[in-house]
């Protein structure tokens, strides 16, 4: 799945909705159910996804890198 510009396996999806609060759970667990190719998440939800990966089991600390990578070529590119 693409989540935030960033390639995941649905695994790695499944262990980060666990640790989401409840909102984002729902929509990371819908896409997951309908088998969504692209999960697109807001400015907000990817700073939430951000903030629940600073706490997150080590297995999941190369996620949050690949994310902030992408936000900060985003930022630099003014995408």
């Amino acid at each position: 799945m693409l989540l935030g510009g960033v390639s995941v396996d649905d695994q790695v999806v499944r262990q980060l909705a666990a640790i989401l609060d409840r909102r984002l759970e729902n929509k990371f667990t819908q896409a997951l159910l309908f088998r969504a190719t692209v999960l697109a998440l807001t400015q907000e939800e990817k700073a939430r996804v951000l903030a629940a990966l600073e706490r997150a089991p080590t297995e999941l600390e190369g996620l949050r890198e690949l994310l902030l990578a992408d936000e900060q070529w985003r930022l630099r590119e003014r995408l």
